[in-house]
């Protein structure tokens, strides 16, 4: 298998890259222009409507459902962290796995599985995951969704390889705001 190489980073790209230090973002940086913007986008869903949990149980579901190592590795601690029981993220991550004992989760799985599976929702699942969120939080949760699929695409294609462990969110969080991202 062909290694995809890291870019260089000159003192413009290692200043990008020490604002989130993961191997995403070393990736990332073969863009021109692109990685900043990128970030922004995506740690914004941090401080979106749908509450912490609701946010990573998302992830950990397109993680699961991609088959993206890399996502899973990077949110199971922040899952549990949010409050998300061992027992629940070990469904989520089995992507077999679609009834919950929460009918809201069994909804917001459904949704997440039909819109990684078919590059959108079925109607059924939209009505469902409607029933027990606002269509503000429908809305974040489908962009959320689509956001994850792109970066498990870019992970997978390119192959990038796993960090050394999950980020330390609270210290990446902190790092954030300082730069302003």
């Amino acid at each position: 298998m062909t290694v995809f190489p890291f870019p260089e980073l000159d003192g413009e790209k290692e200043a990008e890259y020490e604002i989130f230090p993961i191997n995403l973002t070393r990736m990332l940086l073969h863009t021109q222009g692109q990685t900043l913007p990128y970030l922004k986008f995506a740690l914004s869903f941090r401080s979106a409507k749908i509450p912490p949990v609701v946010r990573e149980q998302v992830i950990a579901r397109v993680g699961a459902v991609a088959e993206c190592e890399y996502q899973l590795v990077q949110h199971k601690s922040e899952a549990l962290r949010t409050g998300t029981s061992q027992e629940v993220l070990a469904q989520l991550v089995d992507s077999a796995h679609r009834r919950f004992d929460d009918p809201s989760l069994t909804a917001l799985v459904a949704y997440v599985d039909s819109m990684v599976k078919n590059i959108g929702a079925e109607q059924d699942a939209l009505d469902a995951v409607r029933t027990c969120f606002t269509d503000g939080e429908v809305a974040e949760i489908t962009l959320l969704a689509g956001t994850y699929v792109l970066c498990a695409t870019f992970l997978k294609s390119l192959r990038v390889p796993l960090d050394d462990g999950p980020v330390d969110w609270a210290a990446a969080d902190a790092n954030l705001r300082e730069v302003r991202l």
